[in-house]
C-alpha cells in the first residue's frame, strides 16, 4: 500500500485479517533498516486475527525521502501517517530505534494507541562514539560490525553467518536507496541524541498496556540499558528471549508470542 504523508510518498506493507479483525498492529523497523525486518512476524499475526501495517519510514526501503533526522520529527510523522491511513486506534510495536519512535508517539496520542511493544529497546540509547564515527567514514564496515553484534556468538565468532550476512545486505540495501547521504550515520545520531525518554516514557505510564521484548544475547542494545525504562513502567510485561539484536529472525516464534500476549491479553 502507498499512501502521502507530507505531501511525500511512503510505503506501507499490509497483512490483512478477516473482517472483524481486532485493533491494527503497526510495526515500526530501526536504524537503517525497512519493513522487511517483520515479515518473519507478519503471518502470525495475520492468523491470529490482526491487521498488521508496517511502514517504511521517510527515505528507508521504498517511502521517499528525505530522512528525518530526530525520533520526535518520526514520531510526529507516524502520527500523521496514521491519520493518512484512516487508523484511528492501533498497537505500535518498534524495534530499536523505531521502538523510541513508538514510545514517543504513545506519549503524544495516548488515546490512540491500545498496546505498546518495545522491542530491542532502551534509553538512553547510546552509540558509542567509534561506530558514530565509523558510520560517518566508513559505513560499510559500521554495517559489517552491526550486523555481527546482532546476532548470537560463541567465542567472538556468529553462530549463524548466514543470517549476519542477510543481516549486512539488508542494511546495505537500504542504505544504497538514499543517495543524497549517510543513512546509518543519520539514525545512529538520532538514537544517541534522543533525550525525552524518561519523560514520555512518565506520560505513558498507567494508560496503556507496554511490554518490552529483549534478546539476552543482544550487544547491540543489552538488556540492562532497557532498565531506566523498566523502573518507570514497573508494570510493563519483559520478556527476554535467548536471541541478540535480530530478535525477529533469530526467535520468530518467541517474538510473536511475547506479541500475542500483549495483544490479547493472555
Amino acid at each position: 500500500m502507498r499512501c502521502l504523508v507530507n505531501g511525500r510518498t511512503v510505503h506501507v506493507e499490509e497483512s490483512h485479517a478477516m473482517p472483524g479483525d481486532a485493533s491494527p498492529v503497526v510495526l515500526l523497523h530501526g536504524a537503517c533498516n525497512d519493513h522487511r525486518v517483520w515479515l518473519p512476524v507478519m503471518p502470525g499475526l495475520q492468523q491470529a486475527g490482526f491487521a498488521v501495517y508496517a511502514p517504511d519510514l521517510p527515505g528507508h526501503g521504498q517511502s521517499a525521502g528525505p530522512p528525518l533526522t530526530s525520533v520526535p520529527e518520526m514520531a510526529a510523522w507516524l502520527i500523521a501517517l496514521l491519520e493518512s491511513c484512516g487508523l484511528a486506534r492501533c498497537a505500535l510495536v518498534g524495534h530499536s530505534m523505531g521502538s523510541l519512535v513508538a514510545l514517543h508517539a504513545a506519549a503524544l496520542v495516548p488515546g490512540s494507541v491500545t498496546h505498546l511493544a518495545l522491542v530491542g529497546s532502551a534509553w538512553p540509547m547510546r552509540v558509542a562514539p567509534v561506530l558514530q564515527e565509523m558510520a560517518q567514514t566508513e559505513p560499510g564496515e559500521a554495517m559489517r560490525k552491526i550486523a555481527l553484534w546482532s546476532h548470537k556468538q560463541h567465542d567472538g565468532m556468529p553462530l549463524d553467518p548466514m543470517a549476519v550476512a542477510q543481516t549486512q545486505a539488508l542494511m546495505e540495501s537500504v542504505q544504497s536507496g538514499w543517495r543524497d547521504g549517510n543513512l546509518l550515520a543519520t539514525d545512529l545520531a538520532a538514537c544517541d541524541h534522543y533525550g525525552e525518554g524518561e519523560a514520555v516514557a512518565e506520560r505513558v505510564r498507567g494508560r496503556l498496556q507496554v511490554t518490552f521484548i529483549l534478546g539476552a544475547n543482544d550487544r547491540m542494545v543489552p538488556p540492562k540499558a532497557a532498565v531506566r525504562l523498566q523502573q518507570i513502567l514497573p508494570e510493563a510485561g519483559v520478556s527476554l528471549l535467548n536471541c541478540g539484536h535480530s530478535l525477529m529472525s533469530e526467535d520468530t516464534d518467541g517474538v510473536l508470542q511475547a506479541l500475542l500476549r500483549l495483544l490479547t491479553g493472555s
